[in-house]
Formats: C-alpha cells, structure tokens, sequence
C-alpha cells in the first residue's frame, strides 16, 4: 500500500486530522465552519490517496487537486478555491483552510502524532526519540505560527529531517 493510502487511512492525512482542522478553525475563526466548509475539510487532503508523497515532492505538491476537484463537484467554485487553497504550491490563493490545517499540527495530541511515525514509518527521526522528534516538530510548526507564516508542516517535517541528519553526521 502507498504511503500517502495509509496516511489517509491511519496517518497525518486521515478524518481525525480533519477533525483537528475543524477544532483549528473555531479557535482560529471563532466559529465553527459552514456544513460545505465541513465537506471540503474533509476532502482537502484527499489527494495524497495512491501517492509516494514523502519520496517525491512533486506527488506532494499535486495533493490539493483531488478533493478540490470533488468539492467543485459538490459545492462549486466556491468548494474548488477553499480546497485549492489550503496548498501554498496549488498556485491558488490562500483560502480560509489553509491556517487552521497548518494549525492543527501545534493542537494535535502527542500520542496522535506518536502513532503517525508508527504508520507512516518514512517518517524518519534519525537520532532523537520519537518524542523528542515530536517535540522539535511541534516546536517548529508553533514558531512558523507566531511568526504568521503558518508553513507547511510537510516543509517543516523535510527541514527537521535534514537537522536530524546534520546531527547525526557531527556527533
């Protein structure tokens, strides 16, 4: 099975991560999103189903078109650009979708995550503990927030792969 199968299946991509992007939303927004806006949060990540997506970033950055695609389908442009929008590489404008899925990654529980590494296991933490793994990642998606950057955790995750392998190399 693909890894981007098992990431919407059990993974970082999966209903529980899209119900963390509904809890995101209401702390982010103040309220809780429409009944389309809850279709397309469920659909936005949707695309990596069948993609190598930690292996090639060009399967990574072709994610969004999926459930873009079906919520045009279902809602309409309007469905389409939220979906789109959530991926700063779709080449759309940033939608209301794309804070609070960057968001969802600082308020997901630890042991959530802990289990993404065991699912998804090309999530590699070289040297560190899972935990500290985790740690480090959430640290890191909480600065890109303050910052008001609101990066792509899959950026931020290559990132920490390339620190992880810098220390393993100098110690």
């Amino acid at each position: 099975m693909r890894q981007g199968t098992v990431s919407v299946l059990v993974g970082c991509h999966s209903v529980i991560h899209s119900m963390l992007v509904i809890i995101a939303w209401k702390h982010l927004y103040g309220k809780f999103p429409s009944w389309w806006e809850f279709g397309c949060i469920f659909l936005h990540d949707l695309g990596h189903w069948g993609k190598d997506y930690l292996d090639d970033i060009e399967q990574k950055r072709q994610h969004w078109k999926l459930g873009a695609d079906i919520a045009e389908k279902l809602f309409g442009e309007k469905g389409f650009n939220l979906v789109a929008g959530h991926d700063g590489y779709s080449g759309y404008p940033e939608s209301k979708l794309l804070k609070p899925d960057k968001y969802s990654f600082l308020i997901a529980p630890r042991l959530w995550l802990l289990s993404n590494l065991f699912a998804e296991p090309k999530i590699r933490t070289n040297n560190f503990s899972r935990w500290e793994h985790l740690k480090r990642f959430q640290e890191e998606v909480r600065k890109s927030i303050e910052s008001g950057q609101f990066r792509s955790s899959h950026d931020i995750r290559e990132e920490q792969e390339a620190w992880n392998e810098k220390d393993t190399i100098t110690d």
